[in-house]
């Protein structure tokens, strides 16, 4: 069996919750990520908490890619994080306009691209 293209890991003591992305999501990836999200949410005072979310292996997005993208940043305005960083390499010029521009579609206005 294959590892799931994401992983999500909660830090109480930093208050951070760590989410990582690799390669491209199936539409099962998907389902079983916005369960795992919502356990996630549900978990944590979510305005204390930073989310940050490593976009350094994920694959450039297609469009289905990008309107279920989009579902997943406006879960995170819904659960009202205080900040979202979402880190890429500087090679991945093309992802950080996707994700800038979902980011804004969806209206994360708390968020930031940090290139590592």
């Amino acid at each position: 069996m294959m590892h799931a293209p994401y992983s999500i890991r909660t830090n109480q003591s930093t208050q951070k919750v760590e989410m990582k992305v690799n390669g491209t999501f199936t539409p099962q990836d998907y389902q079983n990520f916005a369960r795992d999200y919502a356990k996630m949410a549900a978990s944590i005072d979510a305005q204390a908490f930073t989310l940050i979310v490593d976009c350094r292996d994920m694959d450039l997005l297609g469009t289905e890619e990008v309107e279920k993208l989009k579902g997943s940043f406006l879960s995170y305005k819904e659960t009202g994080f205080r900040r979202v960083l979402f880190t890429i390499s500087p090679a991945q010029t093309i992802i950080k306009m996707q994700l800038a521009r979902v980011a804004r579609q969806a209206g994360l206005d708390n968020h930031e691209i940090v290139t590592e």
